[in-house]
């Protein structure tokens, strides 16, 4: 039997029980994909991190399983990761690179928090699909954009009180035509004060119905809350039950996000 240091880190927050949840598990070597998602399965949360030291100071091979399946991008699990390492594996560095399927990812720790250096997705209209708003529950939204790179649809709302009083049915959602191949839905409007824009997330098809504070989400709202309010650099809030607070920034190719992250448990995993 093997056995790995364990946390659950809970991200996007400075304090327990709010912002994302994640298990960070720190592997000595690569294992087997189904052990992998018997193990986030185990963990029952919306990401489990599997981070991988390699002989490059600062470098680590770094993977994200919903209790569903793998994914090719997760903001909280990727903060989570960088937060553990920072504060519990003793890496006293500035930067942390990530090579992962989305490419290298980077993380900075700052006195802010820990930012993220993530690629930017940026969306474009589409036609609203009928039966994934009416599982929404949505009849005029403002505006439809897809962004193909990530496979999240995002649906514009005209206030935060119509983010916050959405009540999707997942399973016409699961079962709503998707000629685009989304795998996600964003729900976002502007404002209010002091945050410049607010969004939900629901995946369905990715095991989480709705995620709590969601960073690759981000890579989508960046470029669309920048081109619409003129400005590279917000805050933002994602209005789960949970919530949790993102700073973000555009630049050229990239998208910086920078949260807080609090560790609620530590303890050896079995496998």
């Amino acid at each position: 039997m093997g056995q790995t240091s364990l946390y659950q880190i809970d991200a996007f927050t400075g304090v327990p029980f709010k912002g994302n949840p994640a298990a960070v598990c720190l592997m000595s070597c690569d294992l087997e994909d189904e052990l992998y998602q018997s193990i986030a399965k185990e963990m029952n949360l919306s990401e489990t991190a599997f981070v991988e030291e390699t002989s490059l100071r600062g470098i680590y091979n770094l993977r994200w399983f919903t209790p569903a399946r793998e994914v090719p991008l997760c903001g909280h699990a990727t903060l989570a990761s960088a937060y553990v390492l920072f504060e519990h594996a003793g890496f006293d560095g500035e930067r942390i690179t990530f090579h992962t399927l989305s490419g290298a990812l980077y993380a900075e720790n700052t006195p802010e928090g820990i930012r993220l250096d993530f690629p930017r997705n940026d969306p474009f209209p589409v036609e609203p699909p009928l039966e994934a708003l009416e599982a929404l529950g949505i009849s005029n939204p403002e505006e439809v954009q897809y962004s193909d790179t990530n496979q999240k649809l995002l649906v514009l709302l005209g206030s935060p009180e119509e983010v916050q009083s959405c009540s999707p049915d997942f399973d016409a959602l699961l079962a709503a035509e998707n000629p685009l191949g989304w795998r996600g839905v964003i729900i976002t409007a502007e404002g209010p004060s002091p945050y410049d824009f607010v969004s939900r997330y629901f995946a369905p098809l990715m095991g989480i119905n709705e995620d709590p504070v969601t960073g690759s989400a981000h890579t989508v709202l960046t470029p669309y809350w920048a081109e619409r309010l003129g400005k590279s650099e917000m805050h933002a809030y994602q209005s789960s039950e949970r919530g949790g607070e993102l700073n973000v920034e555009l630049t050229e190719e990239r998208v910086h996000i920078t949260g807080k992250a609090t560790t609620v448990v530590v303890g050896t995993l079995y496998y």
